[in-house]
């Protein structure tokens, strides 16, 4: 039996053949709710004006790093994503955000502005998962989704070209929420509300490095290391979490990492590969959120890490309440990983 309790080497084998099986199962262990250590870090571009979130991160070809953020309703009350290429210094932490540029040009309409996801680095090559959002009357917070693509940069312009056509409607999960290049595949991660909001269930997609701006050519995790065409089989990899960031480590294994919603204890997740199945959660640090705020984010940034030991992860601050701004600033911990994380 393939449960999340059972060491990653053992599940690894059954991988091979398909586990259909809950990919992480009930017996996988209670939610950490606890942390010795809270984590404060560094803020992460202080100084902006902007509310924008913890953002994603990419190694360039040229060794800059390029950064993408959803900034809050900017330029005139849209939103179309910034993007900034960062120099980090000595301590780790990126400068300003001077010079961020607009990530994901609008497509001609004043109803349409594009949220940038994650990044995921092919070859040479930088894509940015994205969804396009609409102003709707009558709609929660005047706005809606329409749907998810995928947009290539384009270093001579400094600015991301979006694919002719959408690859996901927005009844769909969220595929690129979370995005991992991994053995020739590009893997998109896409996690809806369950449990009556309280958690997340994740789904996730993949399609191969060359294809993926066909919609056509993606598919769909139903168990462990397999796959259907058909998205309507689509099957939940990993439940109980809030919405995750995916990265394969120094070390090898891969991390998910998260924070439950409302929450302020940031959780960490290992597997061996990008369906899993997954470990139990550990916790990594206790955010320092202020009286009545919660933390969001939990973004890896592996061309942060300091070593194989630590994880470089963003965060940010948020309330029902209003923020300072120097609260709502996102910020950059580096974190020892578990010893016991398997």
């Amino acid at each position: 039996m393939c449960r999340a309790s059972l060491r990653l080497i053992c599940c690894g084998l059954l991988a091979l053949a398909g586990c259909r099986l809950p990919l992480d199962a009930d017996s996988g262990g209670s939610d950490a709710t606890v942390s010795p250590d809270v984590i404060s870090g560094c803020a992460l571009f202080a100084g902006s004006t902007t509310a924008i979130s913890v953002g994603a991160s990419v190694a360039l070809p040229n060794g800059a790093t390029l950064w993408t953020f959803d900034a809050a309703f900017v330029s005139g009350g849209r939103s179309d994503g910034v993007a900034a290429v960062a120099q980090i210094q000595a301590n780790g932490c990126p400068g300003t955000l001077a010079g961020a540029a607009a990530a994901l040009p609008a497509n001609g309409t004043d109803t349409d502005f594009a949220k940038p996801l994650d990044l995921v680095r092919v070859g040479d090559d930088v894509w940015q998962f994205y969804e396009t959002w609409q102003f709707a009357a009558g709609a929660p917070f005047g706005v809606k989704t329409t749907g998810r693509g995928v947009a290539r940069w384009d270093a001579a312009q400094g600015r991301f070209i979006r694919a002719a056509a959408l690859l996901w409607t927005a009844d769909r999960p969220p595929f690129g929420s979370a995005a991992l290049g991994d053995g020739g595949w590009v893997y998109a991660y896409g996690c809806n509300a369950a449990d009556s909001g309280w958690s997340r269930a994740c789904y996730v997609a993949r399609a191969p490095e060359a294809q993926l701006a066909n919609g056509a050519a993606w598919q769909y995790a139903t168990a462990v290391n397999t796959f259907t065409a058909n998205i309507d089989d689509a099957q939940p990899i990993l439940t109980g979490v809030g919405d995750i960031a995916v990265r394969r480590h120094a070390d090898g294994r891969l991390l998910v990492t998260y924070f439950k919603p409302l929450d302020t204890v940031l959780q960490v997740r290992a597997a061996l590969a990008p369906t899993g199945p997954f470990s139990a959660p550990h916790p990594l640090a206790t955010c320092d959120a202020p009286p009545n705020a919660f933390c969001v984010g939990a973004a890896q940034h592996p061309e942060l890490d300091l070593d194989a030991a630590t994880i470089a992860v963003t965060y940010a601050r948020a309330s029902f309440d209003p923020l300072a701004d120097v609260v709502r600033w996102p910020r950059l911990a580096l974190l020892p990983l578990p010893a016991d994380l398997p």
